[in-house]
C-alpha cells in the first residue's frame, strides 16, 4: 500500500479538461482545466455535484449571475452555487484545478445550517492560518475551504522549506487527495514507503493509510491536502480538534524580507 502512483497536471497551450484519480473516492472526480488566452470554459448549473475551483495559474474572470470576480495571478478557491452557471474566461495561459463532488440527500439543509454564501470566493491570501500536532511552528498551514462551507468537505495547504517535516499520521475519517502546487518537491511518506512528489502532481493517500511528508536542503514543499468526509460527524470532530486557527497571516516571501532588511 505504500506506493502510490501520482498523476500528472500536464499544462500545455491548448484547452483541454483532463480527470484524475478515477474511482479513488466515491462521488470525487479532480480535474484539471487549462483554458488559453481569450478562451472560456463554461460550467453548467444543476448537474448533481459541487464544482469547487482552486485557480493555480493564471488571470482569469470568474462571471456568475451577472457578477464578475477578476484575480489576476492570486490563487483563490471559488464555488458557485449549485443553481448557478459560472463562465470562466482566461485573461493569459490559466489552469485550474476542480472537484466534482456530488451532491447528498441533505446537503441543502447542511447548507443552509452553515449559512454558506455563494459564490465562495477566497484568495489564496486571505485562507484562515492553522496549527496542529503534525507540523512544526515553521509551517505554514492554510483553510482554503474550511469545513463547514460545502457538506463533507474541506480543503487546505501546507507549506515551508527544507527542512520541516509532516509528522506520519492516519485519519480513517477522512479520505483524502495530495495535489501539488508547480513549486512543489517533497518526499511523501505511505506507509513508511518514500515517494518522491514534484509539482503538479495529484494522488490519492489510501484511506487509513499512515502518511507524513518531508523537505530537505532549500526545496519548497506546498501542497494542497483535499478532504472528504465518509462519516461526516467524525470527520468534522477530527478536524475541529487538529486544526487550530493561529490568528496570524504569515508569508515566507514576508519573512525572507525581514530578515534581509
Amino acid at each position: 500500500m505504500g506506493n502510490v502512483t501520482m498523476e500528472k497536471l500536464v499544462v500545455t497551450n491548448e484547452n483541454k479538461s483532463t480527470y484524475h484519480c478515477k474511482g479513488d473516492i466515491p462521488g470525487a472526480r479532480p480535474v484539471n482545466h487549462v483554458i488559453t488566452e481569450g478562451s472560456e470554459l463554461v460550467l453548467k448549473a444543476n448537474v448533481g455535484y459541487y464544482h469547487i475551483l482552486v485557480l493555480i495559474d493564471g488571470i482569469a474572470d470568474f462571471t456568475v449571475g451577472g457578477k464578475t470576480y477578476t484575480h489576476d495571478n492570486d490563487r483563490t478557491t471559488f464555488i458557485p452555487a449549485l443553481d448557478t452557471e459560472l463562465i470562466i474566461k482566461a485573461k493569459s495561459l490559466v489552469q485550474v484545478l476542480e472537484i466534482e463532488w456530488d451532491v447528498k440527500d441533505g446537503d441543502l439543509d447542511m447548507i443552509k445550517e452553515y449559512n454558506t454564501a455563494f459564490p465562495v470566493d477566497i484568495p489564496y491570501v486571505d485562507s484562515i492560518q492553522y496549527i496542529d500536532p503534525n507540523k512544526s511552528q515553521k509551517t505554514i498551514s492554510r483553510m482554503m475551504i474550511p469545513q463547514r462551507i460545502i457538506p463533507r468537505f474541506s480543503m487546505g495547504s501546507v507549506e515551508s522549506y527544507g527542512y520541516d517535516a509532516v509528522k506520519a499520521h492516519a485519519h480513517p475519517m477522512l479520505d483524502q487527495f495530495f495535489c501539488s502546487f508547480p513549486e512543489n518537491k517533497s518526499i511523501v511518506s505511505i506507509d513508511d514507503l518514500n515517494n518522491d512528489q514534484l509539482g503538479n502532481e495529484i494522488f490519492h493517500i489510501p484511506l487509513g493509510s499512515k502518511h507524513g511528508v518531508e523537505v530537505v536542503d532549500d526545496n519548497h514543499l506546498h501542497y494542497m491536502w483535499i478532504d472528504f468526509m465518509p462519516d461526516n460527524s467524525a470527520g468534522l470532530a477530527r478536524l475541529d480538534a487538529s486544526h487550530k486557527p493561529t490568528g496570524l497571516n504569515r508569508s515566507f516571501e514576508e519573512e525572507r524580507k525581514s530578515k534581509k532588511n
